[in-house]
């Protein structure tokens, strides 16, 4: 059973510009992990497209073969580089793990 991994941002810039800068930055960073973590499976990112300022400003979707292999991606030294990245712009983040 496939586990897929959702994690939302609310991004720490105070204007529209900056937010999508932050953004395109996060972006960039999370798309150079497919190839990298052995146990990632699949991986988009999106920027919210309406209710700007109420709904969160980003998401991860992503998905492995099982918990072990979240656990690995979680652990993983270019996930951790990322995961810099995106506590720098975030002002806050949600998760949710589940099987599909």
């Amino acid at each position: 059973m496939t586990v897929r991994h959702i994690v939302s941002w609310r991004l720490s810039g105070e204007t529209l510009a900056e937010r999508n800068a932050q953004a395109e930055e996060m972006t960039a960073a999370l798309q150079t992990l497919p190839g990298k973590v052995p146990s990632l499976r699949s991986l988009s990112v999106h920027r919210n497209e309406f209710h700007e300022g109420e709904n969160f400003d980003l998401v991860l979707i992503t998905e492995f073969d099982d918990a072990e292999g979240l656990a690995e991606y979680d652990a993983h030294p270019d996930h951790l580089a990322v995961a810099t990245i995106t506590r720098r712009n975030s002002a806050g983040r949600a998760a949710v793990d589940f099987h599909v």
